[in-house]
């Protein structure tokens, strides 16, 4: 029972910070592990699993994380956000970290795998613009040439009531007459 409170203490801890964990840790490389028992020759291999974030903060392999590794692992973290290390970091020092140019260099090479229609390593713009009708007609369920909103109509903040469909533009109010 105390057991169970304390690895969910810590993986409550480790949430408030896990979007910047995920992006900023290097990745671990390990040598490929022996081939499985059982394994049949000629059939392909299962990739090794990369270790979680547990796993690389627990650098005794307890199955526990204590204080100290993950307090060295956040030390590690924001060393590797303070380029100039002056012991402070900012949004341009984070945006520009190695850790997070690695992960917007994956995304971007997948952005170009997803494009690339003749693999060629470049998009050009008639390949781009052949994606993005793809993407349109994708979304145009009805083949109407628009694309639908999704959800409920928008509603001006705070207006009371049931939620109305409200014109895309408003109307202007009458001018008064002059008599």
């Amino acid at each position: 029972m105390f057991r169970s409170r304390v690895v969910l203490a810590v993986l409550a801890a480790m949430s408030l910070t896990a979007i910047v964990q995920a992006q900023a840790l290097p990745k671990q490389t390990t040598p490929p592990p022996a081939a499985p028992v059982g394994a049949k020759p000629g059939m392909p291999a299962m990739p090794p699993a990369q270790p979680s974030r547990f796993d690389e903060i627990d650098t005794n392999h307890d199955g526990f994380i204590s204080r100290d590794e993950f307090m060295a692992a956040e030390k590690k973290r924001f060393d590797e956000f303070d380029a100039n290390h002056d012991g402070k970091v900012d949004a341009k020092e984070i945006a520009s970290s190695p850790p997070l140019m690695e992960r917007n260099l994956r995304t971007a090479e997948r952005m170009i795998k997803q494009w690339d229609a003749n693999n060629d390593g470049v998009v050009t713009k008639a390949e781009y613009d052949a994606k993005a009708d793809e993407r349109f007609k994708a979304q145009d369920k009805e083949g109407t040439g628009k694309i639908a909103r999704r959800g409920p109509p928008m509603m001006p903040p705070g207006a009371p009531g049931k939620m109305q469909p409200q014109p895309i533009q408003p109307v202007p109010p009458a001018k008064p007459t002059k008599p």
